[in-house]
């Protein structure tokens, strides 16, 4: 990625985090390849708010147009030492990779129980993105008496059983995201689960996720770019739109960038959850208008483009598109909503 053309993963300065090595190289192509969390120097990155939010973002971009399956481990692991900060928690002295799994299944919610004098897991926890390469790990259950709880998981705990079976995605087929399942397994209660989910912080790592979204988007804008000749109208027109949305998602980085920096305790939701649907959309637009602009060779013979746009089609969806998109509306009744320019 390049500055000079107005594509680029926020700005010029991600060439330093492509150094960074967060994956293991892949062997031969078409086979699934290990990615695992890297060097502890690349885990000190500034929380959100701290005055370098830009640089975070700047740093997950790069690595995302370099590699969204090991962007996806950097990211969780990132958050979760943000997470543990801001609820004044100090990690393991042991820890050397973190995983957040908060997603929840009301038909099966993963059971934390009592035991002696600690507290256990019983049951299941689906999308455990990175479970068989973290050490440690932070995660939603419920608990009956006590209600939704955030605990700490040591990998290395008993109890504990992969299910891979249930992960078929092409994409993110990198990221082993299985289902584990525990069996009395002991944890650490950090606290209830609305300390995790009204930090401001909670917002200010969406919107670091909607930077990994921009920086694959970006190389793929970057693949047409250099195969762009001039007798060819139609795909100079796409990426014209390309280049025009990038942009304007650029923009909405900086801004917010500034706003989290000035002042980091307030959340932004409505901020950041515009910034996620309008980069989830310049996303999946930027995937179909290089397909229809290049046709299905790159996406046939090249196969680290064809795993990026498979890889980012999958990591999209984490933004619920109309449902997300209708809490923003309600959001925006708020009388201190601003809609003038």
């Amino acid at each position: 990625m390049t500055s000079s053309g107005g594509i680029s993963a926020i700005s010029p300065t991600c060439s330093r985090a492509r150094d960074r090595r967060w994956r293991k190289p892949a062997h031969e192509q078409g086979q699934r390849r290990t990615v695992s969390p890297g060097p502890a120097e690349f885990t000190a990155a500034a929380a959100p708010g701290g005055g370098a939010t830009l640089e975070r973002w700047r740093a997950l971009a790069a690595l995302a147009a370099q590699d969204l399956a090991a962007c996806k481990l950097a990211e969780a692991h990132w958050d979760a030492l943000v997470i543990l900060e801001d609820l004044g928690i100090e990690a393991p002295r042991d820890a050397r990779s973190w995983g957040v799994w908060a997603a929840e299944n009301p038909r099966a919610p993963l059971s934390l129980q009592r035991a002696g004098d600690g507290d256990v897991l019983v049951g299941c926890k689906s999308w455990c993105s990175g479970a068989d390469v973290v050490s440690h790990a932070l995660l939603t259950c419920e608990d009956a008496e006590r209600g939704p709880c955030f605990v700490l998981l040591d990998m290395r705990a008993p109890g504990i059983s992969l299910d891979r079976q249930g992960w078929q995605a092409l994409g993110m087929r990198h990221v082993h995201t299985p289902q584990l399942r525990f069996d009395h397994t002991p944890v650490r209660l950090l606290g209830e689960r609305s300390e995790y989910l009204q930090r401001p912080g909670f917002w200010h790592g969406g919107a670091g996720i909607a930077a990994c979204w921009y920086g694959a988007a970006c190389e793929i804008a970057q693949l047409l770019r250099t195969r762009l000749h001039e007798d060819q109208p139609h795909a100079a027109a796409h990426l014209g739109t390309m280049f025009t949305q990038l942009r304007a998602a650029r923009s909405m980085f900086h801004q917010l960038a500034q706003r989290l920096d000035a002042q980091p305790h307030e959340p932004w939701v409505e901020e950041v959850q515009a910034l996620r649907s309008f980069v989830r959309r310049v996303a999946s637009d930027t995937i179909e208008r290089s397909a229809r602009a290049m046709g299905p060779a790159p996406l046939c013979n090249d196969a680290a483009h064809a795993q990026r746009c498979a890889d980012l089609a999958v990591w999209c969806t984490q933004q619920h598109a109309e449902k997300d998109d209708a809490e923003l509306a309600r959001l925006t009744q708020a009388p201190s909503v601003v809609w003038e320019l």
